[in-house]
């Protein structure tokens, strides 16, 4: 569940439903990992914040199919 891999970058609101509670205290990896696990399919990563993140092309081409 995406709140376990990171509470910073995820959170739940009043009606318990997870949503991106701070885009820059997570990572872009994170977002794809969360989005692949999610069992909604309610996660999408969107394009990545730091352009310096190690392996984008992987990461970016993972994201593709949630976007």
């Amino acid at each position: 569940e995406c709140t376990n891999l990171n509470s910073r970058l995820f959170a739940y609101n009043a009606d318990k439903q997870a949503y991106i509670k701070d885009a820059k205290a997570g990572t872009f990896a994170q977002l794809v990992q969360a989005a692949e696990k999610c069992p909604v399919c309610a996660i999408h990563p969107g394009t990545p914040l730091n352009p310096k993140e190690k392996n984008l092309d992987a990461l970016i081409k993972r994201a593709q199919r949630f976007n």
